[in-house]
Parts: C-alpha cells; sequence; structure tokens
C-alpha cells in the first residue's frame, strides 16, 4: 500500500532564491514531457560532512507524472543523479523511502539500491521537543 502523493506547493520567489541564489541549497533535474508540463523531477541536495567528514549527496524526492510512469523517466532522472553524483565528487547518494511505499523500494531495487544497514532514521516529535525547551524530565 503505497501513500498518494501530496499537492507541491511552492512559493516561487522562495524557490528561486534558495534554489537558484547566489548560494542554491538545492538542485533539480527534469523531464519534460513535451507538452509543456513536466513528466518528472528530481531534486538533491548536500549535507556538508558526515561522520565520515566528506559531504553527502542525498536525493530529496523523485517525482513521475502518473501518467508517464512506466516510460523509463524515472530511470533517466535517476541515470542523471548518478552523473552528477560523478560530477561532483561523489561516490554515493542516498535517499529516504516510506516504508509502505513497495512500489518505490521494487523501483529502487530494480536499479541496484539497497537499503542502508547501518542506519536508521530518528525523529524528535513536537511534545518530546517541547519537553526538552522547557527543560522538563
Amino acid at each position: 500500500m503505497s501513500q498518494k502523493p501530496r499537492p507541491l506547493v511552492l512559493d516561487e520567489a522562495e524557490l528561486l532564491r534558495r534554489g537558484f541564489g547566489k548560494r542554491p541549497e538545492f538542485g533539480a533535474y527534469v523531464a519534460d514531457a513535451g507538452t509543456g508540463s513536466l513528466a518528472g523531477m528530481v531534486v538533491h541536495y548536500e549535507i556538508p560532512f558526515m561522520h565520515t567528514l566528506q559531504p553527502l549527496l542525498m536525493l530529496k524526492w523523485l517525482y513521475v507524472d502518473p501518467e508517464c510512469r512506466g516510460g523509463r523517466v524515472g530511470q533517466r532522472l535517476m541515470r542523471q543523479m548518478a552523473l552528477h553524483a560523478r560530477a561532483t565528487g561523489h561516490e554515493r547518494f542516498c535517499w529516504f523511502v516510506l516504508n509502505d511505499n513497495v512500489l518505490a523500494h521494487s523501483f529502487y531495487r530494480g536499479l541496484g539500491a539497497t537499503e542502508d544497514p547501518e542506519w536508521r532514521r530518528w525523529i524528535m516529535p513536537t511534545n518530546a521537543l517541547n519537553r526538552l525547551v522547557e527543560g522538563a524530565e
């Protein structure tokens, strides 16, 4: 059971500032559907350094329009990410996938990707964050 896609809500000015300003915080590649709309896109960013003291390239979002799925758009976008990784000196890149997104798991495995056995994602939820801020035990 995969999660329904959430609508994309962007403020154009903020997008332009953060992605295309003097110090871009992210990059993106798009696939043109040839009809004046996008077939898909992949968004990436870099974490300046990790435990290895090396930067880590993160895939933030891979999206393929449902009308274009099955047409190798996702594979082409992932290939572009691999080319970008190589061009920027990264030997790998990482991303998160929701546990219940079985179709994405299958797609990524088909490309040769593997789940990271060393890391688990942790979250500080609002109630715990508030307790920390307030100094409560």
